[in-house]
């Protein structure tokens, strides 16, 4: 990449390339979650109802909570829109949703802190940062915490969407893990990143659409 765009262009670019992104990219972006996923320690994985284009990680999150007992899903619930402010209630797939005060289907289980967060990027850097859609939820949630255990963070992105690290400040908090169609290789992951695997996800793979409303 040559020069330094800002937040909003690299929004509006990684935005459209995402759109563009097809069932094979998806897929791919699916297996790679899966493996990483079932690499992590931790028996609560906090997950996320896609919008518009971003990836939906079902496949992977089915793959995950079939590989070992007594596993829970979490989703984020939106308390206050102002005030970006959100935390994880538990769900149960196929449960029924409701919107939260952000309009975004969500959970009306018991709170809690996942030990995993799988996270959708806009687009990531190689410092691992995120980049988002600017309303600071997850950086919030994660401050918040305060002295408890701090979940995995693992993002699901697509390879196109890199971004400048020079787009983020000490504001913005690198995840553990980027995890992308292609896989990578992470500095910051001991496993030295991800390789997808080939039927990793068996009849957990459905259609996934690149539909979007932004």
């Amino acid at each position: 990449m040559t020069g330094i765009e800002s937040k909003s262009s690299a929004r509006k670019r990684c935005g459209a390339l995402r759109r563009q992104m097809g069932e094979a990219e998806r897929e791919g972006l699916n297996k790679a979650l899966a493996a990483k996923l079932l690499t992590l320690p931790g028996s609560v994985l906090g997950v996320y109802q896609p919008i518009a284009s971003e990836p939906d990680p079902m496949p992977a999150v089915r793959a995950w909570l079939e590989a070992g007992p007594n596993r829970q899903l979490a989703l984020p619930w939106c308390m206050d829109r102002a005030a970006s402010s959100m935390i994880y209630r538990t769900w149960r797939l196929g449960a029924p949703l409701m919107p939260d005060a952000a309009g975004i289907p969500s959970a009306e289980g018991e709170a809690v802190v996942p030990d995993i967060l799988l996270i959708p990027c806009l687009g990531w850097s190689d410092a691992n940062r995120r980049l988002g859609y600017g309303g600071g939820y997850f950086d919030r949630y994660i401050s918040g915490l305060e002295g408890r255990a701090r979940p995995v963070l693992v993002g699901a992105a697509f390879y196109a969407c890199r971004v400048d690290d020079a787009l983020f400040d000490e504001l913005d908090l690198p995840l553990d893990f980027i995890v992308t169609e292609r896989g990578r290789k992470n500095e910051k992951d001991p496993l030295g990143g991800i390789e997808p695997q080939a039927g990793l996800l068996g009849k957990h793979r459905r259609g996934l659409t690149a539909s979007d409303a932004s």
